[in-house]
């Protein structure tokens, strides 16, 4: 803008001045025009009262003569009779003029008093002017002089007009930098300080022209309406970001040329790629090189549809659902919407209810065959004599005993996952339910000579009762059933570190270690000729480990073949307050 000022006020400057140059070269040429003339018909005037005798030619010329000193330039005196015939002429052989009763200012002379004309040279290329006037009715007096024309008197003056222009330009050079800096100035204040314009108030003062401070107001509206918008977009922004950023659901999109466009940390997670960066678009391939969601990938832009799948990968399962993004009135895929689900405990819920499913059937089914297979026989009379009934009748009565014992043990599971009777809580003293079930169990243990050692503080929580007499019933009658004859148990209550303990030692047959990741399973059994003597159904550390997980608790197995069984439980003591 400073170069275009500058260049525009010098223009301006030339052109006034050419223009100025011009007319004063036309109004010069005027003056001088009319002053010659008016010299001439003065001149004439004078010759014409003075002349003593103008048919005498000597006294003419004696006129003229006295006439020419007083003057700077060539004057042309020419007398012409009535019939056009030159009588006398100052410049001229007479034998050689032509008859110039024809001539416009002769006749206009004869015909009015007095004439002129001004007529162009083109072999002198100057302009004369002729005035002649009427002595009397026979004898007209001319008088000329040669007058320069405007191309003449402004090639005169041009060398003064060319130095004219450079002292202007040279002149209009600096003037247009002293003013174009001048008038910048406070532009670029206004510019460099817009900043600080826009932050105070309406009423502020600042160094401008008075007609940019609405142009500077009118920025401060634009800018506090962008502001306001930028403010709600980054609200927008921030709020789809908190959402996506927390969602279990990994979200990613992509633009059609499949470059990531946006991620979240579950994204991430589930593409197994926790260290990708979203500095700037990157294509989906660096993030995964996975042919199967590559695939799904081009098909759904390709044929422009919506798809859903499920994969596996590690033992997680993620169901991806893939969703082309459209514009507005807009048919062709301008990206894609891709949404992972991580489907792992539903599948495992799945497989653990076909298994439960197949292990209830086949728990169920080994008693009630045996219970079967004896009352057929009792029925068809193959067993006969009363001692024998008796001995199966009493098989029948275990069998349905211990049929009936699986059969609560499943339902008090049913109920323990479905949280049935979680919320029904009541502030509970440990080392009272740990006494009760001990005392409960005292029978059991005495049956096969193993001591139990209880140990407990005074602790106070907020819980199920049921779930917890449970959780210590089948601890320490797990640690009785496969306690060796004579062994002992110490069953220790205690606060340690914001945390309750439960720890439950035996001294019985003990766990191999590779079954150490299984025990808390349904139906699992290290030795299940052994939980068949005992009257276990494998479902005992599968309900306590149930119980520990609604109150947020951690259960940890100790165990070697052979050595004893420690397993304890810990719970957070401020969640059971």
């Amino acid at each position: 803008m400073k170069r275009r000022l500058l260049i525009i006020i010098i223009f301006i400057s030339v052109f006034t001045a050419t223009v100025t140059s011009l007319l004063s070269t036309l109004v010069y040429y005027g003056f001088y025009t009319d002053n010659a003339k008016e010299q001439i018909k003065t001149i004439t005037n004078l010759v014409s009262e003075n002349s003593e005798d103008w048919k005498n030619n000597n006294s003419i010329l004696k006129s003229v003569n006295n006439i020419l000193k007083t003057v700077n330039y060539s004057i042309r005196f020419t007398i012409i009779d009535n019939s056009g015939k030159v009588t006398f002429d100052n410049q001229a052989k007479l034998e050689t003029l032509d008859n110039h009763r024809n001539r416009p200012e002769v006749v206009e002379a004869f015909n009015k008093g007095y004439g002129e004309y001004t007529r162009h040279s083109d072999t002198k290329k100057t302009d004369t002017y002729y005035y002649a006037i009427k002595l009397d009715n026979n004898t007209i007096l001319r008088l000329s002089r040669e007058i320069s024309n405007i191309r003449d008197v402004f090639k005169n003056i041009l060398p003064m007009i060319i130095i004219l222009f450079i002292i202007i330009i040279i002149i209009d050079f600096f003037a247009a930098t002293f003013l174009t800096k001048k008038i910048m100035k406070p532009i670029n204040y206004m510019s460099n300080s817009l900043d600080d314009i826009l932050e105070k108030e309406d009423n502020f003062e600042i160094n401008i022209y008075e007609e940019l401070e609405p142009f500077a107001l009118k920025i401060k509206e634009q800018k506090s309406k962008i502001n306001e918008y930028i403010e709600f977009i980054k609200r927008e922004r921030d709020t789809i970001g908190i959402i996506t950023e927390n969602m279990k659901e990994g979200f990613i999109l992509i633009n059609k040329d499949k470059k990531i466009l946006s991620i979240n940390s579950s994204g991430k997670r589930m593409m197994q790629n926790d260290k990708f960066s979203l500095k700037e678009h990157k294509n989906i391939l660096e993030l995964t090189r996975d042919t199967d969601i590559l695939r799904n990938i081009d098909k759904a832009i390709k044929e422009n549809k919506h798809i859903n799948y499920d994969l596996d990968k590690d033992k997680l399962h993620y169901r991806y659902y893939l969703s082309p993004v459209r514009e507005k009135g807009n048919v062709a895929v301008e990206g894609l919407l891709i949404l992972i689900e991580d489907i792992t405990l539903e599948k495992n819920a799945e497989i653990m209810r076909r298994e439960f499913t197949a292990n209830v059937s086949h728990e169920l089914k080994t008693p009630l065959t045996s219970m079967i297979g004896f009352a057929e026989m009792i029925k068809e009379g193959l067993i006969t004599d009363m001692e024998s009934i008796k001995k199966y009748c009493s098989m029948i009565n275990s069998e349905g005993l211990r049929l009936i014992t699986l059969i609560e043990d499943i339902m008090r599971l049913s109920k323990i996952e479905e949280g049935i009777e979680a919320g029904e809580k009541n502030i509970v003293n440990l080392r009272e339910i740990g006494e009760e079930v001990c005392l409960l169990l005292q029978n059991k243990a005495d049956a096969r000579n193993v001591k139990i050692n209880f140990h407990a503080e005074d602790i106070n929580i907020n819980a199920n009762k049921n779930y917890i007499n449970e959780m210590l019933y089948n601890l320490i009658d797990n640690g009785i059933k496969y306690n060796k004859y004579g062994g002992n148990i110490k069953v220790n209550i205690y606060i340690k570190d914001k945390f309750i303990y439960i720890v439950v030692k035996d001294t019985g047959v003990g766990i191999p270690i590779e079954c150490h990741n299984r025990v808390f399973e349904r139906f699992f059994r290290v030795d299940k000729s052994r939980s068949k003597e005992t009257g276990g159904t494998g479902l005992g550390l599968s309900i306590v480990k149930h119980i520990v997980d609604i109150y947020g608790g951690l259960i940890a197995l100790k165990s070697n073949e052979n050595e004893g069984t420690e397993i304890t439980v810990k719970f957070p003591h401020n969640k059971l307050l």
